[in-house]
């Protein structure tokens, strides 16, 4: 998927952003809105954990109360058998973060735009990026970033809502749990 084709997320983070909390089943009510369909549910939670639309996902991720939000909106499997797999990383790593300015400038020109407000604070959450933007919106982060979490996933293209001051969804080394 190119930047042409990335879901528009301005509509679903403006709303959002706008709750006092963000609980999963908050979350899910206002993706379900949105138009996002619930893949898969967590039978000890009392909301749906993997949600999709186009051919992009949501995680709902954290026990609550408060909770996380995270969409990918364009990955790349890891082919391990090239031969210059250094090079092909740099390939992957181009690539992705190609597609993250068109996706900073749709969050800066969108619905949610002109209450972004840019931080010198490290806003990641102790999480590792490729390259990344982030914002503060009242009491939530904004984040828009590439990711690979290990050597074995994929490369990503994400945007992660959290509540401001709270890593609830990372583990000691910034690890999505």
């Amino acid at each position: 998927m190119d930047s042409d084709e990335m879901v528009d997320l301005s509509v679903e983070l403006s709303r959002l952003s706008d709750l006092q909390q963000l609980t999963g089943q908050a979350v899910e009510s206002v993706l379900v809105g949105c138009g996002w369909v619930g893949k898969r549910r967590n039978p000890a939670k009392g909301w749906a954990t993997t949600l999709s639309r186009d051919d992009a996902a949501a995680w709902i991720q954290g026990d609550g109360p408060s909770v996380e939000v995270e969409f990918t909106l364009w990955y790349r499997e890891v082919d391990e058998e090239r031969l210059d797999l250094d090079a092909y990383m740099d390939e992957l790593y181009d690539a992705a973060v190609a597609e993250l300015s068109p996706a900073v400038e749709r969050l800066l020109s969108g619905a949610l735009g002109p209450r972004l407000a840019a931080s010198d604070e490290d806003l990641t959450g102790g999480a590792d990026f490729i390259e990344h933007s982030a914002w503060r919106v009242a009491d939530k982060v904004v984040l828009a970033g590439v990711k690979q979490d290990d050597t074995d996933t994929p490369v990503q293209l994400v945007v992660v809502l959290s509540e401001y001051g709270t890593d609830e969804g990372a583990d000691d080394e910034g690890e999505w749990l």
